[in-house]
């Protein structure tokens, strides 16, 4: 009982919402650079990472957003052609991930500078 109390207070806090986006972008691009990218698979430290999309599993076609992940890890090694290639919107979300860690940080620091001066 006091573990989900504690749980609670932590998820009522202003600043717990930017901290766990700021957390998961940052691991989002770990885990792009620690993977080795490839048209066709991904590995992660020689392992390869099972094709993870629903619709292509049942069906055999690509959706919309297939090549997102290969994507980004192609962008975290520096290989732009190859990150659009593999999905067009790559790029842009990629982009989106990197400016959110500043901007995250900027917004816990300000919440954090408003609690203090209260």
């Amino acid at each position: 009982m006091r573990a989900l109390t504690a749980i609670e207070d932590l998820l009522r806090k202003p600043w717990f919402g930017d901290a766990s986006l700021l957390v998961a972008c940052a691991a989002i691009l770990v885990a792009a650079a620690l993977m080795s990218p490839s048209t066709e698979t991904l590995t992660l430290f020689g392992h390869p990472i099972p094709v993870m999309c629903t619709f292509r599993r049942l069906t055999g076609w690509s959706c919309p957003g297939c090549g997102l992940t290969r994507s980004f890890v192609f962008l975290a090694h520096g290989r732009f052609a190859a990150a659009w290639v593999m999905n067009p919107l790559g790029p842009f979300g990629f982009a989106w991930v990197i400016a959110q860690i500043p901007y995250r940080a900027y917004r816990i620091s300000q919440r954090r500078r408003r609690a203090l001066a209260a």
